[in-house]
């Protein structure tokens, strides 16, 4: 229900949507559209101005002729996010920095049952996630503040060591492929790849995530081809 609140919030850009209204449209009850958007306005997903909700800034300032980062990322990306579901089957993600951290704008669940805590709208350390290291791969301002700060273990895999940490990194901006491999979670594994816009600079990844193969199962061609076409829709 977040996808389809976050879709329609995101397709009346600037001028929002009530909350009665987005009830109508969404078919969704009124009272789980106030508590859903609650949600998502903590988390920075959406923003309200007035009695109107519309798209948060969740990505690095815009100038004023581009549109807001949230949009122009989901444009480009929600429909290649399918992409990556309908040829692997794995839990697929979206997601970008915010803060030093990871932030999920979108997921579609795939048929593993490992466990991913991963919600839309949530967040989680970017140390120890794909999504977060690939994105910090290219990001060295926000890769210099995560590699200086207490990293937390989550695992007895997790990298805990701010040089060891950039020492993956550069190896990421390598490959353009980041890898949690029971990293976050024991028994779940990710591998993401970046979407850059003109410039170079990241705007979101895109990751499969499930049970410790998918880390290990060859998926690296398969998100670096979906993020090349991602990146090449964001300039056009």
């Amino acid at each position: 229900m977040r996808v389809q609140l976050l879709a329609m919030v995101d397709q009346f850009g600037g001028d929002g949507l009530g909350v009665s209204e987005l009830a109508r449209r969404t078919d969704i009850p009124k009272s789980t559209v106030f508590r859903l958007l609650h949600t998502l306005e903590n988390s920075g997903a959406v923003e309200r101005r007035g009695e109107h909700y519309r798209t948060g800034p969740l990505s690095a300032p815009t100038g004023p002729a581009r549109r807001p980062a949230r949009r122009q990322g989901a444009d480009a990306t929600d429909p290649l996010l399918s992409v990556l579901y309908e040829q692997t089957r794995e839990t697929s993600q979206l997601g970008v920095l915010r803060d030093g951290e990871l932030l999920f704008l979108n997921k579609l669940h795939g048929v593993h049952r490992a466990h991913s805590p991963s919600r839309i709208g949530g967040r989680a350390p970017a140390h120890a996630t794909s999504l977060g290291k690939v994105l910090m791969a290219f990001d060295r301002e926000s890769a210099d503040r995560v590699c200086a700060s207490e990293l937390v273990a989550f695992t007895d895999r997790t990298i805990t060591d701010g040089e060891a940490l950039r020492v993956e990194l550069a190896k990421v901006a390598r490959t353009r492929i980041g890898v949690d491999d029971n990293e976050y979670v024991e028994g779940v594994s990710s591998v993401a790849g970046v979407v850059t816009d003109a410039a170079g600079r990241p705007v979101a990844s895109l990751a499969l995530t499930g049970p410790t193969t998918v880390a290990r199962a060859g998926y690296e061609q398969l998100l670096l081809d979906v993020c090349a076409r991602a990146s090449a829709a964001m300039r056009d």
